[in-house]
């Protein structure tokens, strides 16, 4: 995707505009207070959170589709509240072929998580719904699907195909098996990118599903 390879600098935090990068400074900020009492994000990763999780999550951004995104297993809110505090500076996201707003909705069931999300949406303005609820249990059709260490492929693929039919997953190098092993469920289209910021990781846009068992059915 020409807008991912021309513009990986645009991800990281020297290059970033000044009020996104200080809203997601206090968001980093508010991370390393609120993880003394709740486990956000791995311990071995907090002395690097640009890296590892805010610039993690602001590659995304070319992969993103339509007005709408559906963040399931927000946990600590990586990416989806990284994405919302983005998504108001439409002069950043013009950069990567995005013209209007777009608007996210963070969903998990985790009563702590959603309410240290709460407060970085307070302080930093960010423009997100956010759902206390498993994601089984949330109505509603968006645009795009996103998700990192939620859950594995073929589970993220049955969110995608009712939420949206389009998904954008942060993954690991076993991307592979796990892209096996969904096959057996589902049939979909699909493309891999290698992480920006994780020589291990992969980015995976998974699009056009089909449950296999209906394929089967109509052939």
């Amino acid at each position: 995707m020409e807008q991912f390879t021309n513009h990986q600098k645009m991800f990281h935090v020297e290059h970033l505009p000044k009020d996104i990068r200080n809203n997601l400074e206090i968001y980093k900020n508010l991370l390393l207070k609120w993880q003394k009492a709740i486990n956000l994000v791995s311990r071995g990763t907090l002395n690097n959170i640009w890296a590892r999780h805010i610039e993690d999550s602001l590659q995304l951004i070319p992969f993103l589709r339509g007005r709408t995104v559906l963040d399931v297993g927000s946990g600590g809110g990586f990416p989806g509240m990284v994405l919302a505090i983005v998504s108001k500076n439409i002069e950043f996201l013009n950069q990567f072929g995005i013209n209007e707003s777009f608007d996210v909705t963070c969903v998990d069931s985790d009563q702590r998580k959603m309410t240290f999300l709460s407060e970085v949406a307070r302080q930093t303005s960010a423009k997100v719904e956010l759902v206390l609820n498993r994601i089984e249990n949330v109505d509603g059709k968006f645009d795009t699907l996103t998700a990192r260490g939620f859950a594995e492929l073929k589970v993220l693929i049955g969110f995608a195909k009712k939420y949206s039919n389009y998904g954008v997953f942060l993954k690991g190098k076993k991307v592979e098996q796990e892209i096996e092993d969904a096959s057996k469920f589902f049939r979909f289209d699909y493309e891999i990118f290698n992480s920006v910021t994780d020589e291990s990781g992969r980015i995976i846009l998974v699009y056009n599903i089909e449950d296999v068992e209906n394929l089967q059915h109509s052939a």
